[in-house]
C-alpha cells in the first residue's frame, strides 16, 4: 500500500478560507481567546466561534469547519472545537477536538483529530522528521556492526529486504552509492515543509511531541516524548504508542504497538511490531511481525517474526535471520574479541540460543540453531542446520547434534511450519515472507550437512551422525513432496514428462546458493539481477526498488518446485535432466512412509510433555492434566495428521498415472 506520507495531507493552504468577521473576533475575544494579529487568522466556512475558549493564537492561522458536536475515542468523548490551548502556525482541519495543548507549533493538523491534555506539539523548519536527507546529517542506523561500517540511511518506503541488501554487500560500491541516492530522492519527495497529524489521529496525555509525522489514525496516549520520528499507520493498521513511551530519531511501521516505557533511538520498525515493557533498543531495524519486551537490543538487524521478552536477555551487533526466539538470561555478542568493537554475529532463521546463553562475536549460525544454556567460550561456527549446540561437559568445548529438531523435537518443528504463518497478521504487505522452515535455503544447507557429516572436519566433534544424515535426506524428500504434489493436483499434471515440460517452460532456476534476504527467500542469480538493474535502471525511490521484486515473489512458488526437482535429482547424484521416471516412481513410493514416520516423530516428541516423569510429577492425576495441559492431540498434531494424509494420498494417485503413462 502506499506509504508516501504526501497522502496524509490535508492542508488548508488558504484554500477556501476567509478572515475572521468583526462579531467573530469579538466572540472569540469575549470567549477568553487572544491572538497576536487577528488578521492572521482564517477560517473556514463552518467555522463557529462558541466552540474555540481559552486559546492563544499567534502567527498564521488556518482553522476549518466545526460542524459535529464531539468526537469519541475508546471511554473517551471530547466536544469538537479548541479549548485552553496555544497555537503558532498552525493549520487545523474539520471537526477538531483540541482540550489543553498548551503549546502547539508548526503543525498541519488533519480532519477529525482528537488532542487532549498534551504539553507540547512543535516542529521547526528544518525538520526530518528521522528521514535521511544529507549525507551527514545524523539520519542513519548503525546495524551489525557498532563501528558503522554497515550503517543504512533510514527512509519510510525501505523494507528489511533493503536493509539487509545494504547492510551486506557493502563490497559494491555502485549498489552502496545507488541506495544513499535513492534514500535521499525518496525522502526528499516524501518529507513534507512542516510536521503533520494526519486525519483521525489522537493525542491524549502525553508530554511531548517534537519534529514528528503522524500518519492516519495513529493513536499516542501517555507517551513521554516521540522527537524526530515519522510513525506510519492507517484506519487498516493503526499504529498505538502508550505510556511512558520515548522514541527519538526513528521510523515507527504500520500497525506497531509501542508501549509501556519501551524506548527507541535510532530505530526503524516493519509492519506489525510490538516492543513493550520497558525495552531499550537502539540503532537497529526491527523486521515485520517480531514481538519485543523487557530486554536490550543495539545495532541489529533483526528480520521477522523475531521474539524476544525477558528483562534479562541482550542482543547486540547481529544479524538475525528472523522466525527466532531469544530466552532468558541469553548475553549474544557482548564480548569484545578485540581492542574495537567491530565485532558481529550472523545467525539464520530460526536462531533459538536457550537460557543463560552466551556467545561471542564472531560467531555464525546456519538456520534453526537451537543453543542450550552455556557460556560459550570461544567464537562458533554452526554449518549444521536444525542442529543443538551443547558444551561438553569434560572437555568445555562445544558439540553438535545434527538434525536434532526432527530427531527430537519433530513437534517443535511441524509447529514453527504452521505458526508464522498464523502470525502474519499484516495488512500492510510491503514485502514477500518465506514462512516455512522446509524452503531452498535450509534445504541447501541440509545438502552442506550431509556432505560435512560425510567428510567430517578433523577435530569436529557430532554425535549420531548416520542417523542425521538420514533425517536430512527424509526432510529433503518431504519439502520436496510438499511442492511438487501439489503443484501437479493444482496444474492437472499426470505425468513425469509432463511435470518436468511444465516446470522448465516456467522459469529457469539452476542449482546454486539461496538466500534469505531480510525474510525472502531468493537465489543469488535472481538477486544479482535485481542488483545489477537496481544499479543500471532507471530506479529513483525505494518504491521502484521493491517492485523489482515483485516479480520474484509472484514467481517464487514455481521456483521452489524446480528447486525441489532438483533436489531430487540431487539426492539420486544426478540432475534434473538426466532424472529418470523410474527415480520420480521411487520418490513417490517413499512418500507414504517419510508421512507416517514424520507423523509419528511429531505425535512422540509432542508425549514427552505428558510422559516423561518430571513433567507429570506436579500432577495428581491424568485428568488433572489433561485439565491443565489440553490433549495431546492438538492443533499442531490435528493439522500435521491431515497434512500426511494429504500428501499420502496424492502421492499415491500420482504413481499409479506416471506409472502408466
Amino acid at each position: 500500500m502506499e506509504k508516501n506520507v504526501k497522502q496524509w495531507r490535508n492542508p488548508q493552504n488558504g484554500a477556501g478560507l476567509r478572515a475572521l468577521r468583526n462579531d467573530e473576533i469579538a466572540q472569540l475575544t469575549a470567549q477568553l481567546n487572544t491572538a497576536a494579529d487577528w488578521g492572521s487568522v482564517r477560517v473556514a466556512d463552518g467555522f463557529d466561534a462558541g466552540k474555540v475558549r481559552n486559546c492563544g493564537f499567534d502567527g498564521r492561522i488556518e482553522i476549518g469547519t466545526l460542524t459535529l458536536d464531539c468526537l469519541r475515542y475508546g471511554n473517551v468523548t471530547l466536544k469538537t472545537g479548541l479549548y485552553g490551548s496555544s497555537f503558532k502556525d498552525t493549520s487545523i482541519g474539520d471537526n477538531t477536538a483540541i482540550h489543553n495543548l498548551l503549546y502547539c507549533c508548526g503543525q498541519e493538523i488533519g480532519n477529525s483529530v482528537i488532542i487532549a491534555n498534551v504539553s507540547e506539539i512543535s516542529s521547526g523548519n528544518n525538520a526530518a522528521f528521522g528521514m535521511s536527507i544529507d549525507k551527514d546529517d545524523g539520519q542513519r542506523i548503525e546495524i551489525i556492526n557498532e563501528n558503522g561500517g554497515r550503517a543504512v540511511l533510514l527512509s519510510p518506503e525501505m523494507t528489511c529486504t533493503g536493509a539487509y541488501l545494504w547492510a551486506k554487500f557493502r563490497d559494491d560500491a555502485e549498489l552502496m552509492a545507488k541506495f544513499a541516492e535513492v534514500t535521499r530522492n525518496t525522502n526528499r519527495n516524501m518529507r513534507p515543509p512542516r510536521a503533520i497529524i494526519a486525519d483521525n489521529a489522537v493525542i491524549l496525555n502525553t508530554k511531548a511531541v517534537r519534529d514528528t509525522l503522524i500518519g492516519p489514525a495513529t493513536v499516542i496516549d501517555g507517551a513521554e516524548l516521540i522527537h524526530n520520528s515519522t510513525i506510519l499507520s492507517d484506519p487498516a493498521e493503526k499504529t498505538i504508542v502508550g505510556p511512558a513511551v520515548q522514541i527519538r530519531n526513528s521510523i515507527i511501521g504500520y500497525g506497531n504497538g509501542v508501549d509501556s516505557a519501551a524506548q527507541l533511538n535510532h530505530v526503524m520498525t516493519g509492519t506489525a511490531v510490538s516492543l513493550s515493557k520497558s525495552t531499550r533498543i537502539t540503532h537497529s531495524f526491527v523486521g515485520d511481525c517480531a514481538n519485543i519486551a523487557c530486554c536490550e537490543i543495539a545495532n541489529c538487524l533483526i528480520m521477522p517474526f523475531h521474539v524476544q521478552h525477558h528483562n534479562n536477555s541482550f542482543l547486540i551487533a547481529a544479524a538475525v535471520g528472523g522466525q527466532s526466539n531469544i530466552a532468558a538470561g541469553a548475553v549474544i555478542g557482548s564480548n569484545h574479541n578485540s581492542r574495537v568493537s567491530d565485532g558481529e554475529i550472523w545467525a539464520k532463521r530460526g536462531f533459538w540460543p536457550g537460557l543463560c546463553v552466551s556467545l561471542k562475536h564472531n560467531s555464525r549460525f546456519a538456520s534453526f540453531t537451537m543453543i542450550a544454556k552455556g557460556d560459550y567460550p570461544k567464537e562458533l561456527d554452526i554449518k549444521l542446520p536444525f542442529s543443538l549446540v551443547t558444551l561438553n561437559g569434560k572437555n568445555g568445548a562445544a558439540a553438535t547434534l545434527p538434525a536434532f529438531w526432527f530427531t527430537h523435537n519433530m513437534y517443535a518443528a511441524m509447529r514453527c511450519a504452521q505458526k508464522f504463518v498464523n502470525r502474519d497478521k499484516r495488512a500492510h504487505r510491503q514485502q514477500f515472507i518465506e514462512h516455512d522452515i522446509l524452503a531452498p535455503d535450509t534445504v541447501e544447507e541440509m545438502f552442506e550437512a550431509i556432505h560435512i557429516l560425510s567428510n567430517p572436519e578433523p577435530k569436529a566433534e557430532f554425535k549420531r551422525v548416520d542417523n542425521a544424515r538420514n533425517m536430512y535426506r527424509m526432510m529433503i524428500r518431504h519439502y520436496c513432496a510438499k511442492n511438487i504434489l501439489p503443484y501437479m493436483q493444482e496444474n492437472d499434471i499426470n505425468s513425469y514428462s509432463g511435470l518436468i515440460d511444465a516446470v522448465n517452460h516456467s522459469l529457469s532456476v539452476d542449482n546454486e546458493n539461496w538466500l534469505n534476504c531480510g525474510s525472502m527467500v531468493i537465489s543469488e542469480t535472481a538477486l544479482s539481477n535485481i542488483t545489477g538493474n537496481i544499479k543500471k535502471g532507471n530506479i529513483s525511490t525505494w518504491s521502484d526498488i521493491q517492485s523489482l521484486f515483485d516479480p520474484w515473489a509472484s514467481t517464487y512458488q514455481t521456483a521452489k518446485v524446480k528447486h525441489a526437482l532438483q533436489s531430487l535429482a540431487k539426492l539420486e547424484n544426478t540432475t534434473l535432466n538426466e532424472l529418470s521416471n523410474d527415480a520420480f516412481l521411487a520418490f513417490l513410493h517413499s512418500v507414504p512412509q517419510d508421512c507416517r514416520t514424520i507423523a509419528a516423530l511429531t505425535l512422540s516428541s509432542r508425549s514427552k510433555d505428558f510422559s516423561a516423569p518430571p513433567r507429570i510429577m506436579a500432577y495428581q492425576s491424568k485428568e488433572e492434566m489433561s485439565a491443565v495441559l489440553g490433549p495431546i492431540e492438538d492443533s499442531v498434531i490435528k493439522q500435521v495428521t491431515r497434512e500426511m494424509n494429504n500428501l499420502t494420498r496424492m502421492a499415491d494417485t500420482f504413481f499409479f498415472s506416471c506409472k502408466q503413462a
